[in-house]
């Protein structure tokens, strides 16, 4: 598998000492996989998986000693990784789920707003980091039906508990007393899909499910319209503007890493596709659910500075993201190991890079 940088194997990652919090989930998994894979030494600290299946367990990466099982609002975590002695943190440990926000409100404003203080506050007193890129979402731009699509100076907002406090993160990162030989950053990226996503409330692992056990797939918000993208693409973004905060190429205060403009799909549409190319053994029933609590209908991200900041633009259509993330799943049940479909699922990204 290749580097992260699609002119040459430049060998950037190789023992780089590295922090992902929230390495266990989704992304964080991804992630790590990735780094591992670019030769860099990594530290996780996360809590345990909250899916079973999860990608994590599936993966079974070696951290060698530092897989650090604590929670970010506490302290418990701070000497392991003050031993480790990490460069660049990448803070993805969040609660990631809207309808979670709405149900759990104080959790999610605990976990992802104060959660990101007491680790800010805490890296603040570890001399070797010198980069922090904090992850958040789309979902940060104030809810305007009439902006076609948000750019990193457009007012945060946010009308759901998720929502506001992601937006909140902004905030709280824009204006922390960080240490003054630390670059920090937020990166807000779309709706990511890919294979290894068992989280409830999604779309992509919903329809999974939903084959698997033939049963109805519960249609929410059937003409939303999300920018949905493969993870593979923001990771991506992510990796390569740490490199530039890294080699003091970047000074952005936040970048956003979303799909090309033409995926600008409905609900509706992913799920009649992915009908369509899913084998019998995969096939549900789809039914009209009307959601519980409100959703913005129209969500697309601008992502023009991070290619004139960095270089970086989305190449996946749509398409191709939803067939990159159901075969994996196929391909899953069928026995083939998830580090394969992984090295696999970047190899044909890095590929169209080239």
């Amino acid at each position: 598998m290749g580097a992260l940088n699609k002119d040459s194997n430049n060998g950037f990652w190789a023992g780089k000492k590295v922090l992902v919090t929230g390495h266990t989930g989704f992304k964080g998994s991804w992630l790590t996989y990735w780094l591992k894979k670019s030769g860099a030494e990594v530290c996780g600290l996360s809590l345990d998986p909250i899916t079973s299946p999860s990608l994590w367990d599936e993966l079974e990466i070696d951290l060698k000693g530092f897989d650090i099982r604590a929670d970010i609002r506490g302290v418990a975590w701070v000497e392991k990784v003050t031993d480790f002695k990490p460069e660049i943190v990448f803070h993805l440990a969040a609660q990631p789920l809207v309808v979670t926000g709405w149900k759990e409100p104080l959790l999610t404003f605990d976990t992802n707003v104060v959660g990101t203080g007491n680790l800010l506050n805490e890296l603040n007193q570890i001399e070797s980091v010198k980069n922090i890129l904090v992850v958040t979402t789309d979902k940060v731009y104030k809810l305007d039906e009439q902006i076609i699509s948000r750019s990193e100076g457009d007012e945060l907002g946010g009308k759901d508990p998720y929502a506001a406090s992601k937006a909140a993160v902004e905030l709280l990162v824009a204006s922390w007393p960080i240490r003054e030989d630390i670059n920090i950053a937020t990166a807000r990226s779309g709706n990511v899909i890919g294979g290894g996503d068992w989280s409830e409330d999604r779309l992509i692992p919903d329809i999974i499910r939903a084959g698997l056990t033939h049963t109805q797939l519960e249609i929410r918000y059937p003409t939303a319209i999300r920018p949905w993208q493969h993870v593979i693409e923001p990771i991506y973004g992510y990796l390569l503007m740490a490199q530039a905060m890294h080699s003091e190429n970047c000074n952005a205060a936040a970048i956003n890493f979303g799909p090309l403009t033409e995926n600008q799909i409905t609900v509706e549409n992913i799920v009649t596709y992915s009908s369509q190319i899913l084998p019998e053994a995969f096939q549900f029933e789809k039914v009209l659910t009307p959601g519980k609590y409100h959703e913005s209908e129209f969500l697309l991200l601008d992502s023009t500075f991070a290619k004139n900041e960095l270089g970086w633009e989305p190449i996946l259509s749509w398409t191709e993201a939803i067939q990159l993330s159901l075969n994996w799943y196929v391909e899953f049940q069928n026995g083939t190991p998830v580090g394969e479909l992984i090295e696999r699922d970047i190899d044909f990204y890095l590929d169209k890079l080239k």
